[in-house]
């Protein structure tokens, strides 16, 4: 024979007087643990209700049925976790791409790190390598070559770079991709032909002289340079104690 429960004789009791909602006779028993389980995941905050021709409130709510008392008291006791650390992870996931991005540009190398006649490395093509293969972070370390005119300009620079980490004997030498990559920047040589552009602009530093202190222009009052005079005296700034005896 069948074991009646509490729940069974309560849930006869609701339907025989036609008090169980739409939907509770085939879905968990109010207020058990599998009907708890069901609703956990209702919005919280109050719900948008439509009365009287009027949105109540006018702003942007859940609608549908209300939280649980107990999910209610869950929420506004631990508020703001778990929305805090969901916000907390979309943020750091976006540094991590703009990271990931910046470590992109860092290693991809351009058309100035290839001689454009034969396609080799030039000096700054082969210090970019070994700087890729010996101090970019692992997770980064990934040589891209920005694609040029043809593919086979490409591919062979592709070759030429992992050529060099044979020759290097770098173990574990990065993967070697090319990639479609806009220069944002300027080369050295252009960089420090600026620089000395600069440097040669300056003017050079003009030194202005009020006055003298030097000997002659106490015994003469004259001005720097000169022998002094009955006039030098009046653009001097220094004062001859003789004078006054």
């Amino acid at each position: 024979m069948r074991k009646i429960t509490w729940r069974t004789v309560v849930l006869a009791g609701l339907a025989s007087i036609g008090l169980i909602l739409p939907g509770c006779a085939s879905g968990p028993f109010p207020f058990s643990q599998s009907w708890y389980a069901d609703r956990a995941n209702d919005p919280p905050g109050t719900r948008q209700i439509d009365s009287h021709g009027k949105l109540w409130p006018p702003v942007a709510r859940p609608v549908g049925r209300k939280q649980t008392g107990l999910h209610a008291y869950h929420y506004a006791h631990y508020w703001p976790f778990p929305h805090n650390l969901d916000d907390r992870a979309y943020v750091e996931n976006v540094f991590n791409i703009q990271a990931g991005s910046g470590w992109v540009t860092a290693t991809t190398l351009h058309d100035y790190h290839f001689n454009p006649e034969t396609q080799q490395l030039t000096d700054a093509g082969r210090s970019h390598l070994m700087w890729i293969a010996q101090s970019v972070p692992v997770q980064y370390r990934a040589v891209y070559i920005d694609q040029g005119l043809s593919r086979e300009t490409d591919q062979l620079r592709v070759e030429t770079s992992e050529e060099f980490y044979r020759d290097m004997n770098i173990p574990d030498p990065p993967v070697v991709l090319a990639v479609a990559d806009d220069f944002q920047g300027r080369p050295a040589v252009e960089v420090d032909r600026i620089r000395q552009l600069e440097l040669q602009s300056i003017p050079k530093p003009r030194l202005f002289y009020i006055g003298s202190a030097t000997a002659g222009g106490t015994a003469g009052g004259g001005t720097p340079g000169g022998a002094g005079g009955a006039t030098g005296g009046a653009g001097s700034t220094t004062t001859n104690s003789g004078n006054g005896r």
